[in-house]
């Protein structure tokens, strides 16, 4: 997968746009004051599949420019993430791979409304550009309501959790949130394959390496005299003497005192 989307990259990169991510949020913030003073600008941008067909193509994609909230929260806090997101996201995976994954899920929530009739919104569109953040800079930190600290990987953990229990609660939803996830899945899926082999086979060389360790409880050195073992003082050393025993350091020159006074 890897050497294929190099391939693309060395073929397509060059027509890349750099900062996607951060250009959207700018419009978003354009459209944001755009219906503030006109409310009913936002009705033109909203993807329908029979308007579409009438000849209004633009919906096709300016669908992605609607805020997801109109509040000013939003414009402070939100637009303040998706630039993060996209300064990372093109640190870690370069302009050409932001792009792909961008304008794929683009592409495949569109096709979820065209043909199962799945809901269009930015929100899932830009809830996937978080997952892939959550997955690329984990213990990244952001502050909750601007007061309490969190790393990104229990707001993704809590995002996709949500994201499983309204597919499995809500049958009508499916489509959307398949097709809303579907590039996140493509791009990540393989990875956690083989995260997950690799831990495996960590598991597996570890148990074989416990299997070959000694039983708890066995002794590698005991001294013939006191009887302590390397289990009783790991500090403590044994020397072979000339009988072919083994004796503790502290055995060891008691040993050599009754030899000597046995031979006078």
């Amino acid at each position: 997968m890897n050497s294929f989307l190099n391939s693309l990259e060395n073929r397509f990169g060059r027509f890349a746009i750099p900062g996607l991510v951060a250009i959207l949020a700018i419009i978003q913030a354009a459209v944001w004051v755009m219906v503030l003073f006109f409310p009913g600008f936002v009705d033109i941008l909203v993807l329908h599949r029979a308007l579409v067909d009438q000849g209004e193509v633009w919906r096709l994609i300016t669908w992605i420019f609607i805020p997801n909230s109109f509040s000013v929260l939003w414009l402070l806090f939100g637009v303040m993430l998706m630039l993060t997101f996209s300064s990372v996201l093109d640190h870690a995976w370069g302009a050409f791979k932001v792009n792909l994954y961008v304008f794929s899920g683009i592409l495949f929530i569109i096709l979820g409304h065209w043909f199962f009739g799945s809901v269009p919104t930015g929100l899932f569109l830009y809830g996937s550009i978080f997952l892939a953040f959550c997955v690329i800079v984990p213990d990244y930190e952001i502050s909750l309501y601007l007061i309490m600290p969190i790393k990104v990987k229990y707001l993704g953990l809590i995002t996709g959790g949500i994201s499983l229990l309204t597919f499995i609660g809500q049958p009508d939803s499916r489509s959307s949130i398949f097709f809303a996830h579907l590039n996140f899945l493509l791009a990540f899926t393989p990875g956690f394959i083989r995260m997950l082999k690799q831990r495996g086979t960590v598991v597996q060389r570890r148990a074989r390496f416990d299997s070959a360790k000694a039983p708890q409880g066995t002794f590698f050195h005991k001294c013939a005299n006191c009887g302590k073992t390397d289990l009783d003082d790991p500090k403590l050393e044994f020397r072979v003497t000339s009988d072919g025993e083994e004796y503790c350091t502290i055995c060891r020159p008691r040993k050599s005192l009754v030899e000597t006074t046995s031979s006078k």
